[in-house]
């Protein structure tokens, strides 16, 4: 759940597909619709993005948005592009 302004919209949406690619994982993200309290207006700009960052379904109404995903893309994406196995090791010195 979120509340990122229409006026922020591209963060949103550049952010949702950044934490899907770096994650290897689907991203799904729900943002309000509408004016605020303050009279700010939300666009939506809901998604569900795949482990890739391609945007599946996009939403900028109010309502409900179904999509099918496929658990076994995650995991043909993770053997495709390996690069967690180039991490450092590294041990914080926390004294």
């Amino acid at each position: 759940m979120a509340n990122w302004p229409e006026s922020r919209s591209l963060a949103w949406k550049t952010l949702l597909k950044s934490r899907a690619i770096e994650n290897q994982s689907y991203v799904i993200g729900c943002n309000r619709v509408g004016k605020d309290g303050n009279g700010i207006n939300h666009s939506g700009n809901s998604a569900v993005i795949s482990p890739l960052g391609e945007s599946l379904i996009e939403s900028t109404v109010d309502g409900m948005i179904e999509v099918d995903i496929n658990p076994d893309v995650v995991s043909k994406v993770r053997l495709e592009f390996p690069f967690l196995e180039d991490r450092d090791d590294f041990k914080l010195n926390t004294h």
